[in-house]
């Protein structure tokens, strides 16, 4: 019989301030952290790897800067910006260069600009005529769909067969490496499907929440902000100011209910007595956490499907690349059979991120039609993906600088029951009462999105009725 886990109390706290375990210190754990401090709770975070952030890493190296996870985020809501103000990293934040607006998608084996005017819409040989005809009269078209409905489906019906096929499905395979035809639109786009809803079609809803954009005074949100010296340094900001809140390396194997709280027990025998609990950890690890009475709930979360990917950074000389690089990078419609799922013009979006004379390309490989690919060995990707460049952006000779980050299982992919499985989320809460879960299967895979889910999954935690201490921020 193994030895019973020794327990240990926090160290003594103001009276009356609730003490909070975070477990998981991607993003979204990352977030919630700062958010109980800032709420007046006390709070540990829980990490199993030596470093917090998740798929948020930075690598610098004589003159490069290197995003080998996600390397762009949207621009941050109020309640994250506020987390990271508080921080003292909002003064990291940099916008795209003015010049990297333009988009390219793979069309018969050559790069192509994505249209973004009515003209260009008009003259693209991505859209027959009669598509193009098409995708001009279905913004307008009334409402429909269901929450089942996928990316390919609600696309189909939007903008038509052709253009949901070269524009959407592109976009879907470039964001999570899933496949548009299982995805679900309503937790992939919500924010298409929101427009929807609210105005009858996607055009008006785009629209309206334009001007409404105005009258506050606010721009539009826009996806594409990173951190000078790369994403990784916000990572660093926020883990600084948790200072030795954050324990790296210690693993949490199992969260116990008893009468005075909630216990956290990690690998190596530690049991800990927390007032509440907020589990930031990816589905898969949910799904093997020990937590009795709520085990059919956990496998149900961590039946979610993931897609693998493997980012392959290649710097050049600029001489020796024919494409003007002009704009934020290509995406490749899986009809194409191209082995890359997209090729990100790194310094063209971020000019710091290459050498004076050198650029900058990370692609990514793999998704739910290549995930053998993440299988192969270093040399073997950055030769594939150096033929790639070669083949669509006129790239001659070797790369001077190579870096292959692998992410098994990185992605959550939102399918047919996605809804049932945050449905157990949100019944394992109520039941528990004192525990809070977020993270990217839950509210959405981008950066700003799992910070903002982290924020909320804090606020839910403090809110709950009996938990003492601070309830305003």
């Amino acid at each position: 019989m193994p030895p019973r886990p020794r327990l240990r109390e926090l160290l003594p706290v103001t009276a009356g301030q609730p003490r909070v375990a975070v477990i998981g210190g991607g993003m979204a754990g990352l977030a919630a952290a700062l958010r109980l401090r800032q709420r007046g709770a006390s709070t540990v975070v829980y990490e199993a790897s030596d470093h917090p952030g998740g798929m948020v890493r930075s690598v610098r190296r004589d003159g490069w800067v290197i995003d080998t996870g996600a390397a762009t985020m949207g621009e941050p809501g109020e309640a994250v910006a506020a987390l990271l103000e508080s921080a003292g990293a909002t003064g990291l934040l940099v916008q795209p260069a003015p010049d990297s607006a333009r988009r390219y998608l793979v069309h018969q084996g050559r790069t192509v600009p994505v249209p973004s005017t009515t003209a260009e819409m008009v003259a693209t040989p991505l859209l027959s005529v009669v598509g193009g005809a098409l995708m001009q009269k279905k913004p307008f078209v009334a409402r429909g769909g269901g929450e089942e409905e996928t990316v390919a489906a609600f696309a189909r019906r939007r903008a038509g067969a052709e253009a949901a096929a070269r524009f959407i499905d592109p976009l879907a395979a470039g964001t999570s490496g899933g496949d548009p035809d299982r995805l679900l639109a309503r937790y992939t786009f919500p924010q298409l499907v929101e427009f929807e809803l609210r105005a009858g079609s996607v055009l008006k809803g785009r629209m309206r929440a334009s001007r409404e954009a105005r009258r506050l005074g606010r721009r539009p949100t826009g996806g594409g902000w990173s951190a000078r010296g790369g994403l990784g340094t916000l990572v660093d900001a926020v883990a600084a100011s948790l200072g030795d809140a954050v324990r790296g390396g210690e693993r949490v194997v199992g969260v116990a209910r008893d009468d005075d709280g909630m216990v956290v027990r990690t690998a190596a025998g530690i049991a800990t007595r927390f007032d509440a609990v907020v589990v930031a950890l990816p589905a898969p690890a949910l799904a093997m956490l020990e937590f009795p009475g709520a085990e059919a709930e956990l496998v149900a979360i961590g039946a979610v499907p993931h897609t693998s990917l493997a980012s392959v950074a290649l710097g050049f000389r600029r001489d020796a690349v024919g494409h003007p690089l002009d704009g934020r990078g290509l995406l490749a419609p899986s009809g194409e059979r191209r082995r890359v799922l997209t090729v990100q013009f790194t310094s063209t979006l971020f000019p710091d991120r290459a050498p004076p004379g050198m650029v900058l390309l990370t692609a990514t490989v793999g998704g739910v039609h290549h995930d053998a690919d993440v299988l192969r060995d270093d040399g073997e990707l950055v030769e594939l993906v150096r033929r790639e460049c070669e083949a669509l952006l006129g790239v001659r000779g070797e790369p001077v600088l190579r870096e292959v980050t692998r992410w098994p299982d990185a992605i959550p992919m939102a399918t047919a029951g996605h809804g049932a499985r945050l449905a157990a989320a949100d019944a394992l809460e109520s039941a528990a009462h004192r525990v809070a879960f977020c993270g990217a299967w839950r509210d959405g895979i981008a950066v700003a999105d799992v910070m903002a889910g982290g924020v909320a999954a804090a606020d839910r935690v403090l809110d709950r009725p009996g938990l003492a201490g601070p309830r305003t921020a």
